[in-house]
């Protein structure tokens, strides 16, 4: 049906004003007087039983068009089923027009009376619409037409607000972004279900402090200033925030707009806000940048491997070069050496009534300078062959090394009335030649380095932590400041002068150096007048059964 005209049966001022419609309509559509009186009574029977027993009646008049006709249709409907009080009027209408039809959907009821059209042929489109514009404009019956038109206007008014504002809601629910306006007083007067159900709740106004507890603690100080620098430009707002979501309580990445709507007079009226999840997009860009750094590492390994591989170079040259100096210590030098002491010797047997005592001084001075030449090169060539030989481990009782090594000292130790005292040892897997030089070199350190009028005590302890023995040679004698503890084990450091005690300063770096190869390490530890102690730390089980110096 084409609605053309609509009146609320609410009471008998209404009854009436569907009569005179219905009576108008059926003169424009070309009814004789008669037809009109008839229709319009039988609407008017139907309605006052609607009035009188139903609710929210209404009455819609309009034209319907059929296969090959058209036809004036009244429909009475309301949400009361008033028709078991409508009997006798149904009946009644029945007579007066041509059908007369009961549809029930639902809880709605309609009454439908229709009549048809003589000339249905001449109400065209243009026709009807023509007659919906005659009773817009028709000058009101009375003072209660015009306010009942009025109101009719105002309710169909609020319900296309209602409508719009329903469609509104459904659109910003449906958008997967969260949204929000405020008025120009800074409260919040709407929010999206987006928004509702990330956050937990809405906050009430569009400041700092309302926000405080949806944002991550260090982006806080931020968003207070740059709203309230938007708010003072009246200008729009972005910034990229991290909020916080009620139903996992983990802070995410998102952007944060707020955009003010001036009326004609460049006035703020009120702002619409969004917030859109972005922590995908900080995903990508932190993945870029990681991809850069790593990048950048990449380049800088690079660099450190042709260092590296320079570096190996320079060593493999230095290692040569060692060899080379081990080969002319080992043969070259020690050849004048041997015949720098067959000389002297000769010197003083077949000449020595002809030497007085300061030559004899001079030859003596030479001899022992020839001397510690030679213990030079005897320890150097020690030291060189650490760094070139394989070194095969196997098991070595350290009680038989060090009892070996005590007697080898013997007279030393007696010299010094010194007393030598060891715990029970364990047995370790390393090379015997070399643990056996450690530990001599350790005794015979600490017999050197005595005080003078006090005999040398030293006592070798052991214990394990079951992954390594942990190994003290404690001593008596003069020690040494702690600043030094690691530059003894330097090559070529001495503490003290050849006049204060005699060698050459390798002995440590050579202890040092076998305990690496044992893949353990060595320190120090000593008081001034009092004590010194070395320890030495190797694994319960070699690593390897080999190792090649380096």
């Amino acid at each position: 049906m084409k609605e053309i005209v609509k009146v609320k049966l609410e009471n008998e001022m209404d009854l009436i004003l569907a009569h005179k419609r219905a009576m108008k309509l059926c003169e424009l559509t070309g009814f004789s007087l008669i037809n009109q009186t008839s229709i319009a009574t039988a609407v008017s029977e139907i309605a006052r039983c609607a009035i009188e027993h139903g609710q929210n009646a209404i009455l819609l008049l309009g034209i319907e068009s059929g296969v090959t006709k058209k036809f004036l249709k009244a429909s009475i409907r309301d949400t009361i089923d008033f028709t078991q009080r409508a009997g006798e009027a149904c009946s009644y209408a029945k007579r007066l027009v041509d059908d007369i039809e009961i549809v029930r959907s639902g809880k709605d009821i309609q009454i439908n009376l229709k009549q048809q059209l003589n000339f249905g042929g001449t109400i065209t489109d243009s026709k009807i619409e023509s007659f919906i514009g005659y009773f817009k404009n028709e000058p009101p019956l009375s003072a209660y037409d015009e306010l009942r038109r009025k109101n009719l206007l105002l309710q169909d008014l609020a319900e296309k607000i209602r409508d719009s504002e329903n469609d509104y809601r459904i659109l910003t629910d449906s958008l997967p972004l969260m949204m929000f306006s405020v008025n120009n007083r800074g409260v919040i007067t709407y929010t999206n279900k987006w928004l509702q159900d990330f956050l937990g709740t809405v906050p009430k106004e569009l400041n700092s402090n309302a926000w405080q507890n949806f944002l991550h603690p260090s982006d806080y100080s931020a968003f207070g200033k740059e709203i309230t620098a938007s708010v003072q430009r009246q200008s729009p707002f972005n910034g990229q925030y991290r909020f916080k979501e009620k139903a996992t309580g983990n802070f995410i990445w998102h952007m944060f707009s707020a955009i003010p709507l001036k009326n004609e007079k460049e006035i703020v009226t009120r702002w619409i806000g969004f917030i859109v999840d972005i922590s995908a997009q900080k995903q990508v860009d932190q993945t870029l940048k990681d991809n850069k750094e790593l990048k950048e590492i990449q380049d800088q390994l690079f660099n450190n491997q042709e260092e590296l591989q320079r570096k190996v170079v320079e060593l493999n040259r230095s290692n040569y070069e060692l060899e080379q100096f081990a080969h002319l210590a080992s043969h070259d030098l020690q050849e004048p050496l041997r015949k720098l002491f067959f000389y002297s010797d000769v010197l003083k047997r077949k000449f020595s009534d002809k030497i007085d005592e300061a030559g004899v001084g001079i030859l003596n001075n030479m001899t022992a300078a020839a001397g510690r030449m030679k213990e030079l090169i005897n320890d150097l060539l020690s030291y060189s062959q650490l760094q070139k030989q394989q070194i095969v481990f196997e098991d070595v009782d350290l009680n038989d090394t060090i009892s070996d090594i005590i007697k080898d000292l013997d007279l030393t130790i007696k010299e010094k009335n010194a007393v030598v005292k060891f715990a029970e040892m364990p047995n370790v897997r390393g090379n015997p030649l070399r643990l056996r030089q450690l530990f001599i070199n350790l005794i015979s350190n600490s017999l050197k380095y005595s005080k003078k009028d006090v005999a040398p005590q030293i006592e070798i302890t052991s214990e394990t932590d079951g992954g390594n023995y942990y190994i003290r040679v404690k001593d008596n004698g003069i020690g040494f400041e702690e600043q030094y503890s690691e530059r003894i084990f330097g090559l070529f450091e001495r503490l003290h002068t050849r006049n204060e005690f005699p060698g050459t300063g390798i002995g440590l770096s050579i202890c040092k150096r076998i305990a690496e190869l044992h893949q353990g390490k060595i320190s120090a530890t000593s008081k001034v007048g009092e004590y010194s102690i070395f320890s030495i730390e190797l694994p319960v089980v070699g690593k390897k059964e080999t190792v090649e110096a380096d």
